[in-house]
């Protein structure tokens, strides 16, 4: 009997681990040539069967369905900004302006739930659609939106993914007079915080997926997506391959970056005492004219055991006519000399600190309501019971008013 059971708990808990895995939960960006559902859905996450009846009701007035799919996407992808400030949906932002448009941020698993509408169903790839642009005879279509380039930054493919949308969307919208459109993904692209309880996120230099460039040397680990320069405010910037090195001068660690056009020093102290390592300064030389730059966001430090990460790291003069941007900043010190036994970075320290404005928001708002639930407590707590009563048979209390 007690075999049986063991079993039978085996076989719920890989039961339980599988139904897990298989599901995803992706944003949905969905708008329509004539009007979509007004109806905001009160829950966070969406499931599978919700998601399929909402569908269903906007089938009822037969509309021609389109589904671009990207490979990965998750809400935070919408919230990105490219480094001079603007959206990496800039098309999609301006369609929600002039169009009823429904943002749902999580979806569980949305392209299973369109195939299993009961409708005709075609897949096709972005690039077959590009070479032969012919819509099939169906009620969904599909549009795997699988084209990504080797040496192209994922904002970048977002921004052209967002252009060539709207550019479909609007020769569809010419052909039928019902569309409704959807813009979501197979996969999530952000790993949530409670898929993740028992290990922490530490990159791996031997088990990345992004396009990155990695220098490891006795004294230092370095990995940054890419790179590029703003000179004298310009309305583009320039991108450059740097081939860094770096050397123990006297107290300090310097990397030296260098390119054909330009070459970049970053000098790190090696006064510990405190348990910081710091970036002193940033040196660039560029047409025998050096700069001295800062980092534009905040201080660069980390202990001496942590690395230093920032998302978009950029450092600049201080009348801002030199900028130089990195992308996916990551870099460790090691005063030992150890870091070619590491294939991994310490636990990070980030450039966006952690008591953000919602944190800070949430402790100003839960000490308010702490102060007057304190004061209520007091209050009461004060209250006096009377401790003389009117007696029904002796003489009554009386008070002379004067």
């Amino acid at each position: 009997m007690s075999v049986c059971k063991s079993i039978l708990v085996f076989l719920s808990v890989v039961l339980t681990i599988s139904l897990v895995q298989c599901t995803e939960f992706v944003p949905v960006f969905m708008w329509s040539t004539s009007k979509t559902n007004e109806k905001v859905p009160a829950l966070h996450k969406i499931s599978q069967d919700s998601f399929k009846d909402d569908v269903l009701e906007h089938l009822k007035e037969n509309p021609f369905v389109i589904v671009f799919a990207e490979q990965t996407l998750s809400p935070e992808d919408f919230a990105q900004h490219d480094q001079s400030g603007a959206t990496v949906f800039p098309y999609l932002e301006k369609h929600k302006r002039n169009s009823k448009v429904s943002y749902l941020p999580y979806v569980q698993n949305p392209i299973k739930a369109l195939k299993h509408l009961g409708e005709e169903v075609a897949e096709v790839s972005i690039s077959d659609l590009k070479e032969n642009f012919d819509f099939p005879a169906t009620n969904i279509l599909i549009v795997n939106l699988n084209d990504a380039k080797d040496d192209e930054h994922r904002l970048e493919m977002l921004k052209r993914h967002d252009s060539t949308i709207i550019s479909i969307y609007n020769k569809i919208a010419k052909k039928y007079d019902n569309v409704l459109a959807l813009y979501t993904a197979h996969h999530t692209s952000w790993v949530a915080p409670e898929d993740v309880i028992s290990s922490r996120k530490i990159r791996s230099l031997l088990a990345t997926t992004e396009n990155g460039t990695y220098y490891k040397s006795n004294y230092s680990i370095l990995y940054y997506t890419d790179v590029s320069y703003n000179l004298n405010n310009g309305a583009s910037n320039t991108e450059v391959s740097l081939d860094f090195t770096d050397a123990l001068q006297n107290t300090d660690i310097v990397l030296t970056g260098t390119s054909s056009v330009l070459q970049v020093e970053m000098e790190f102290s090696t006064n510990t005492s405190d348990g910081y390592w710091v970036l002193k300064n940033v040196t660039v030389t560029y047409n025998n004219t050096d700069y001295n730059l800062n980092s534009s966001l905040s201080d660069i430090y980390a202990p001496t055991t942590f690395s230093y990460h920032c998302g978009d790291q950029s450092f600049s003069t201080e009348n801002n006519n030199f900028k130089l941007y990195f992308g996916s900043f990551q870099v460790q010190l090691f005063f030992d000399g150890t870091s070619a036994n590491e294939t991994k970075f310490s636990d990070a320290y980030d450039c966006v600190g952690f008591t953000s404005v919602p944190i800070w928001s949430g402790i100003f708002v839960s000490a308010i309501l702490l102060l007057i639930m304190t004061l209520g407590i007091t209050m009461m707590m004060d209250i006096r019971t009377m401790d003389r009563f009117d007696d029904a048979k002796g003489k009554t209390i009386t008070i002379n008013a004067e």
